[in-house]
């Protein structure tokens, strides 16, 4: 008998249902069913999954045969969630594989990071920017590896207050900040964050642009934006735009300002801009407005009136376009304010004026000397001086006309220095004019080198005719003072000059008379006689040299300046007095500087003056008595290649009158003394190029010094 099937506590339906198989038993067909619902079931399946397809005839073995009501929606919904999820996923693989392209060729370095701060993703162009390989930085804190160890603790800081507060400060906005790589290098950097949409704890991305070049490409041109703003400013050339034909011309506020305008204050009228012109200067733009019409080139310099009423001078540069018949159309250009050029320009011409007015008075001319090309350049006063037409061309020959014969070897030599080392030269010349007449030329130049290293003389010439001649004139008058004083000093000394003659006279007698007595003897002693007559030469030579001093102190001629040595000029002054130093009791000592120089002088009055400087402390010391009455006389260098005598006594001293007054004519402190002495003393040493001044002492007495140059200067 048939099995019979037993369920408890099921559906009342499915009950039923068991209630009929167990009536009419199991059907033959359900394994056959089974079977086929199997096979379509899996070729079903395999379109799904396989062939990417929906197969719903698969679900009809099941709804024909018995019981394919209950296993058609399981299996069809099985079919389409495995049709779906395979979709999905090929989805996701070709999703998986844009992203991995995208993040590997993208130029912006792309890191990821999880809700830790550690670094999950590092794209090939981070590797290259940062120097590190992603194995060396997954895991790692973002912090410790792109960040600079100065801003790590502020970035930890922001990061933990986003993930406590969700605070966003820098999500979502493009941010510049300082990035390190992997050798310690720091460069600047932008940087964007995004949090990534998933569920569970957040994670980021990062995407970094190495912004160096940028940076110094925005330098670059802030820098030259800046060099352009400076010179506009600079130069002061400020942009106009005017529409002829429309009447409208548009100014900058810096071209408004250049006016007096306040920005935006100027309607752009021709008939405003016509009122602010300075009327005497409105010809002068008229012609360049006509000029532009001609030829579309705008120049004009000219002044205008700002409201204040001052005047200032501006320049405008600038083209003019034309319209198709040829009507001018549009002007556009800059205007600058060139008031202090102006005012320069202005004072230049009356420097100018001045100086050739100056020139003129002075007798002083100006010359340029190119020594290359021989180019020489004269001021009007030089051809004046010359007397030539200010048209001829100057060349070194045609100067040479005019000077003199005698002073031809040195113009060649001043030349030919000149050509050689380029060093400043300065020289006196005279020139034979025409009419036979002789002037005296002072010259002084200095010379200086251009940019290519050729050598230019600049230099002024001066006529001083009547210099020399007043100078020859004041020599001769001097030359009258200087024998006066003489003659004055050295009657002074007679008891001295005496003396000096008549010891080698008293010598002479005395080896006369011996020589007599040797001679006869008998026998005559003539070696002896040949002794004493010796000594009697001597002493002859000993009186000549004694006149010859006193005829060279007492003549009267004109300056002769020789090469001398100052120690021996000295001595024979010493030599001449010492008989008056003993007879008032006068302690001297002499210091002369071995390595003294020689200088340029006139032999005469040097001695003059080292006899009045020593006649002068000696008469300083005669009331001196609690003291030794010590004179000091020294030589030795001075500065600027000079030699100093000084004469140090110990007498009264300068007392409280200025000690320049001791040089004055006609003033004296001694009793019956004329007061010109040290007068003519100074003007004898100022002739010589150099000074006479008097000092006191650190302790008794005064010092009285001399400093002349070694070589002469040339007036």
């Amino acid at each position: 008998m048939p099995e019979t099937v037993r369920v408890r506590r099921w559906p009342t339906r499915l009950a039923a249902s068991s209630k009929t198989l167990d009536r009419i038993g199991t059907s033959p067909w359900l394994p056959i069913s089974v079977a086929l619902f199997a096979a379509i079931s899996a070729v079903g399946v395999w379109q799904a999954l396989i062939a990417d397809g929906y197969a719903p005839f698969a679900l009809v073995p099941a709804i024909v045969l018995d019981g394919g009501l209950v296993m058609a929606p399981i299996f069809g919904l099985t079919i389409y969630q495995a049709q779906r999820a395979y979709k999905q996923a090929a989805a996701l693989s070709r999703s998986e594989a844009r992203k991995t392209a995208i993040f590997d060729s993208a130029l912006d370095c792309i890191l990821t990071i999880d809700h830790e701060g550690r670094i999950t993703e590092f794209n090939p162009a981070a590797e290259r920017t940062f120097g590190y390989r992603r194995n060396e930085v997954v895991g790692r804190q973002l912090a410790d590896v792109v960040i600079p160890p100065s801003l790590r603790e502020q970035h930890r800081r922001g990061f933990a207050r986003y993930l406590a507060t969700g605070e966003v400060r820098v999500l979502g906005r493009r941010v510049e900040m300082t990035a390190i790589r992997a050798d310690g290098s720091e460069f600047p950097v932008e940087l964007t964050i995004t949090r990534i949409p998933l569920d569970g704890p957040p994670s980021f991305t990062g995407y970094l642009s190495d912004i160096t070049e940028r940076k110094r490409a925005i330098e670059k041109l802030q820098a030259n934006q800046d060099l352009l703003d400076l010179a506009q400013r600079s130069a002061g050339a400020m942009a106009f735009d005017w529409y002829i034909q429309r009447e409208i011309n548009y100014w900058s506020p810096e071209q408004e300002a250049l006016f007096g305008l306040a920005p935006g204050t100027f309607d752009g009228t021709y008939k405003s801009w016509k009122k602010m012109m300075y009327a005497p200067d409105w010809p002068v733009v008229v012609d360049a407005i006509k000029h532009a019409h001609q030829t579309g080139e705008v120049t004009a310099e000219y002044r205008v009136v700002w409201p204040d009423g001052s005047l200032h001078w501006l320049s405008t540069r600038g083209r003019m376009f034309f319209d198709d018949e040829g009507k001018p159309l549009r002007m556009v250009g800059f205007t600058s304010d060139v008031t202090p050029r102006k005012l320069v320009e202005e004072e230049l011409r009356r420097s100018a004026a001045l100086l050739a007015e100056g020139e003129r008075l002075s007798l002083t001319g100006t010359f340029s000397w190119r020594v290359a090309t021989d180019e020489i350049i004269w001021s009007d006063q030089v051809y004046r001086i010359f007397d030539f037409a200010p048209t001829v061309t100057v060349t070194l020959e045609l100067i040479a006309t005019r000077v003199h014969p005698d002073d031809m070897p040195l113009l060649f030599e001043m030349t030919e220095r000149a050509r050689g080392d380029g060093s400043d030269f300065e020289y006196e010349h005279r020139l034979l004019m025409p009419d036979h007449s002789v002037k005296y030329l002072h010259l002084v130049a200095h010379g200086t080198r251009d940019e290519n290293g050729q050598l230019e003389y600049i230099g002024a010439v001066q006529d001083v005719t009547e210099r020399r001649l007043s100078e020859e004139a004041l020599s001769e008058v001097r030359s009258d003072l200087a024998h006066m004083s003489r003659v004055s000093s050295l009657g002074a000394l007679t008891a001295s000059i005496a003396h000096e003659v008549n010891q080698p006279l008293s010598g002479i007698i005395t080896n006369a008379g011996t020589c007599l007595r040797m001679l006869d003897a008998d026998p005559p002693n003539v070696d002896g006689a040949r002794q004493t007559a010796q000594r009697t030469i001597r002493d002859g030579h000993r009186a000549a040299d004694v006149i010859t001093r006193l005829r060279a102190l007492f003549s009267k001629k004109n300056v002769s300046t020789e090469l001398l040595d100052l120690n021996d000029a000295i001595r024979e002054v010493i030599a001449l007095s010492r008989s008056e130093l003993q007879r008032r009791q006068v302690i001297s000592r002499v210091e002369l500087a071995e390595d003294l120089p020689a200088v340029m002088a006139d032999r005469v009055q040097l001695q003059q003056v080292v006899l009045n400087l020593l006649l002068n402390a000696t008469d300083a010391m005669r009331d001196i008595d609690d003291r030794p009455r010590q004179l000091i006389i020294r030589t030795e260098r001075d500065e600027g290649d000079h030699v100093r005598l000084s004469v140090q006594d110990a007498g009264v001293g300068l007392g409280p009158q200025d000690p320049n007054s001791l040089f004055e004519p006609f003033y004296t402190t001694k009793d019956g003394g004329m007061g010109i002495g040290l007068s003519v003393s100074r003007s004898i040493i100022e002739s010589h190029h150099g000074r006479l001044w008097a000092a006191p002492n650190d302790g008794p007495g005064a010092t009285l010094s001399f400093s002349i140059p070694c070589r002469p200067r040339v007036d």
